[in-house]
């Protein structure tokens, strides 16, 4: 019993060690993460503070208008919910252009994945002759399926012939907008909705509620599935390795005997199916009850944002999700509390995306950091005097 509770000590003991020499004594690598968050919070600071001096001039009562943004999605257990809510689907777009640009591939494909991969979800759990969990997750699989079909076009063009993926992926977005739409309209709309709409899909064919009182469904919890496999996958297997070795570079991935060419398929392809199974969970954990998007719905876009945020690390991806999320309800409920309008929240991301996404933001003090780092590395291997 003594022995057992000796080495719990010690146990315990390591990890505590580990943990304190983990925050006072990081590694390079961990003070580039910890530089990076620092960065991204500053310009969060940065964008809040341009945006108060914007309401200074469009609003009558501009401080009313900025503590509404911040604090009134915390009001209430239904607005709270709102922002788990729209955290799914920018979980699903954040986790697929994470993955596409560790491997330096700017694909926009996660649009039409979105779209198609609602439809085709929606199509199958309303016509598939089940009606249980089964038909969710048949949905979910022909979604993923068909979408990933999709996105082999422009990693095969990329990785074969060298076409430039982004403006591939851009085409391939209205291809799969107006045949989808096309389908809908002419083998699959109720006419009874008087929209251009599926059939209500069947209640046991969709995702339930998570938390009564709001509309948040038990697709987050398929979401959080997903970011943990991404992670596993990226930062885990050789697989992973492959994808973030040649997005930092390539030939180095080839002159090591890595497949290059093999990963800038596969990690589109992955990416676009991510964003397929994105689309099927929305529509079968949505308010609406069927698929009724005539045009494409903006998460591949808000997919690059996310991941940027995240810095294209998918466990940090449900952190930027939120916190897009969050500034959305801000930003709606200070639209119908105040005379603002909710697009400020698009200066707010535009802000945030420019000064993150700039390389030259805060570099001085990064180079002192590391300069001082490096500097105390060399004096204690005494190659410094």
């Amino acid at each position: 019993m003594n022995k057992t509770i000796s080495e719990l000590k010690n146990t315990l003991m390591s990890f505590t060690k580990k943990i304190f020499s983990f925050i006072t004594k990081p590694s390079r690598k961990q003070k580039n993460s910890y530089f990076n968050f620092l960065r991204t919070m500053v310009a969060i600071f940065i964008a809040l503070a341009i945006s108060l001096v914007i309401l200074l001039f469009v609003s009558d009562n501009p401080f009313f208008a900025f503590k509404t943004l911040l604090f009134s999605p915390f009001k209430n257990k239904f607005w709270i919910g709102e922002i788990l809510r729209g955290a799914v689907p920018l979980i699903f777009a954040g986790v697929a252009a994470s993955i596409m640009l560790k491997c330096g591939q700017f694909n926009m494909i996660g649009e039409g994945s979105f779209y198609i991969g609602g439809l085709v979800g929606a199509l199958v759990a309303i016509y598939l002759p089940v009606n249980s969990f089964i038909a969710v997750l048949i949905a979910c699989i022909v979604a993923i399926i068909v979408t990933a079909i999709f996105g082999f076009v422009p990693a095969i063009l990329k990785a074969k012939l060298n076409v430039n993926e982004f403006v591939v992926s851009l085409m391939l977005n209205f291809i799969m907008l107006w045949v989808g739409l096309y389908f809908l309209q002419n083998y699959f709309r109720d006419e009874s909705s008087g929209d251009i709409a599926t059939e209500l899909i069947p209640n046991t064919n969709r995702f339930g509620i998570l938390i009564d009182g709001t509309y948040l469904s038990t697709g987050i919890i398929v979401a959080l599935i997903v970011v943990i496999i991404s992670a596993i996958f990226l930062y885990k297997t050789r697989y992973g390795y492959t994808i973030r070795l040649t997005g930092n570079n390539k030939n180095f991935a080839k002159f090591s005997g890595l497949s290059a060419v093999s990963a800038i398929i596969y990690s589109q392809v992955i990416g676009s199916a991510i964003a397929g199974l994105g689309g099927a969970v929305e529509i079968l954990g949505g308010m609406d009850g069927r698929f009724s998007w005539k045009a494409l719905p903006g998460y591949g876009f808000d997919g690059f944002i996310v991941a940027i945020l995240a810095s294209n690390n998918p466990i940090l991806v449900p952190i930027a999700a939120l916190f897009l999320s969050y500034l959305r309800t801000g930003a709606t409920l200070m639209s119908i509390q105040t005379d603002v309008a909710s697009e400020l929240i698009q200066v707010i991301q535009a802000i945030i995306i420019i000064i993150v996404a700039g390389q030259a933001f805060m570099l001085k003090y990064r180079n002192k950091i590391f300069n001082k780092s490096d500097k105390a590395i060399l004096m204690n291997n005494g190659e410094v005097k």
